[in-house]
């Protein structure tokens, strides 16, 4: 479902001024990054490689595991839609609400899907896979990460899928994966469009177990990530300089953010460990309130209409500066005097 993602700035032309819709900050300065990209343009004369293991070598170094154990993908979406295949057929287990990507791959690959977390569906095949979005989309929320390892651990009958995509905007420990090579169990999903706030790269990796990965590449498509990701993804790593110099004050901002918008009346604000958050106004619509936004204010935010267990109500923001999020929220607050929505 595609189409129902954040971030669809591309159907408003020019009138998105702040964009507060997807999931990385807005302001990250990437002029090194297009210097060195205008500089290496030539690589699109060439074919890259029909699978980018110098990327996936210079990852596998910085994290301190086998090559072996290292796949990247065009994005993070691509790696769940090859895990999917991987295990087609499968009983896929999806804790709502989450990524909605998880559900369409599982079903486009002919997985029995149930939104329950449990084990007291007796029904269910032995043999399960687990999607876990940590830190969760979006919701925000983290996982502990001794409990997630506890849980992989014990259940060795049990595949788990982790997405850690969102892992490079908060301060909770995530499952490192230098500790989850030996286990067969588990896959970890990772974003550099995410950590590096430069989602028109699209640029994911999985690591797991090398023969995990194994089974994986043979899935994969020859050539899906183009030559320019791959050079802007060596360059990012050979750079090693977060997007955000300051994550503790970002997230500082983003909590004081949360509580602006908590002083307007019908607003519910969801808990958050990341940049982002989940809203809910009562009275109106998530899809009234964007449209609003982006028309009178120029901003745009996520209407969370395709997320499965979620109301119409919902909505998602990320921070961005402090100016700007003032910015929303007297723009908010204006919406719910002028519509009268409570």
């Amino acid at each position: 479902m595609i189409n129902g993602h954040g971030d669809d700035r591309y159907r408003y032309d020019d009138l998105v001024q702040m964009n507060f819709s997807s999931t990385i900050y807005q302001h990250a300065d990437h002029s090194a990054l297009k210097n060195h990209l205008l500089e290496h343009m030539d690589v699109l004369t060439n074919y890259p490689e029909s699978q980018p293991r110098q990327l996936e070598k210079m990852i596998a170094k910085q994290l301190g595991i086998s090559p072996e154990g290292v796949m990247v993908t065009n994005g993070a979406t691509e790696a769940v839609y090859i895990i999917a295949q991987l295990f087609r057929h499968s009983c896929s287990i999806i804790p709502q609400p989450t990524y909605s990507e998880y559900a369409d791959a599982c079903r486009l690959n002919k997985h029995v899907i149930t939104y329950e977390s449990t084990d007291e569906m007796k029904e269910l095949p032995k043999d399960r896979v687990y999607w876990v979005c940590n830190p969760n989309n979006p919701s925000g929320n983290v996982l502990k990460k001794g409990f997630v390892d506890y849980v992989v651990r014990r259940s060795p009958r049990y595949t788990f899928v982790i997405d850690q995509s969102y892992g490079a905007f908060t301060k909770e420990p995530l499952l490192e994966p230098r500790d989850m090579q030996a286990l067969p169990n588990v896959i970890l999903i990772h974003s550099l469009s995410r950590k590096y706030s430069v989602p028109g790269l699209r640029l994911g990796y999985i690591t797991a177990h090398p023969s995990t990965i194994l089974l994986l590449r043979a899935l994969r498509h020859p050539w899906s990530v183009p030559a320019l990701s791959i050079e802007g993804g060596k360059f990012l790593i050979q750079q090693g300089e977060p997007v955000i110099s300051n994550l503790d004050a970002y997230l500082a901002e983003t909590q004081r953010l949360r509580s602006e918008l908590r002083k307007i009346e019908g607003m519910r604000i969801f808990e958050t460990k990341t940049n982002f958050m989940l809203c809910e106004l009562s009275g109106t619509t998530g899809a009234a309130l964007k449209n609003y936004l982006v028309h009178e204010h120029g901003m745009l935010i996520r209407d969370c209409y395709n997320f499965y267990g979620l109301s119409k109500e919902h909505f998602r923001i990320s921070a961005q500066q402090a100016e700007e999020n003032d910015a929303l929220v007297a723009a908010i607050r204006q919406y719910v005097e002028e519509s009268g929505t409570k």
